[in-house]
């Protein structure tokens, strides 16, 4: 062979040295195989990762919102203490406002007192009533120690046992927590005779 025929066969070899052998097949296929198990083994502990930060920012935000709530449930809490404390401490002063209403009442020459301090009360009275103040006016209804504290018993024809028949002191209450309760005289009944 000359020179050139053995150059053509070096750049153009014939199929039997192109065709790769039965072992680097194996191998190569064995690397893809390792490759793909590889991709697959990442794909799978990206997708648990995910997971992991899905359920932690749920958790996340289901934290937040709880928390949320409770920030407004002790804000509420806060301002409903306040009130309580204020109107509690002008108590007083609407007992005095009604002392002097009783007082002045009982004078003709002093009609018109009454009606000013009358006036006052009542706007005194509907201001905190807005604020969620309730009077407890008990008089004729069956005592409660919830809300009345009785003072002494009183024998009475009209008023059956039980009832109260006489307010000393107005009770007070901010929804359903007692301020004061209302100081009261409850009915004995009939007197029984005594021999």
């Amino acid at each position: 062979m000359d020179q050139d025929t053995q150059n053509i066969k070096k750049d153009n070899p014939d199929d039997s040295d192109t065709q790769e052998s039965p072992e680097n097949i194996t191998a190569e296929s064995e690397v893809e195989k390792k490759t793909q198990e590889n991709l697959t083994k990442k794909v799978q502990e990206a997708y648990s990762k995910n997971e992991d930060f899905q359920n932690k920012y749920i958790r996340v935000l289901a934290d937040l919102e709880n928390l949320k709530r409770r920030q407004i449930k002790e804000r509420e809490e806060a301002v409903q203490r306040t009130r309580s404390q204020i109107i509690g401490d002008l108590l007083p002063s609407l007992d005095a406002f009604q002392m002097g209403m009783q007082e002045v009442e009982k004078e003709e020459s002093t009609k018109n007192i009454f009606i000013g301090i009358s006036m006052a009360f009542k706007q005194m009275e509907n201001i905190l009533g807005e604020y969620g103040l309730e009077v407890i006016n008990p008089l004729g209804v069956e005592f409660d120690p919830k809300l009345h504290e009785a003072l002494s018993y009183k024998p009475s024809e009209e008023i059956e046992e039980g009832l109260v028949i006489q307010t000393i002191r107005t009770g007070y209450k901010i929804k359903d927590k007692l301020l004061r309760p209302a100081s009261v005289i409850i009915s004995q009944g009939i007197e029984e005779e005594k021999i």
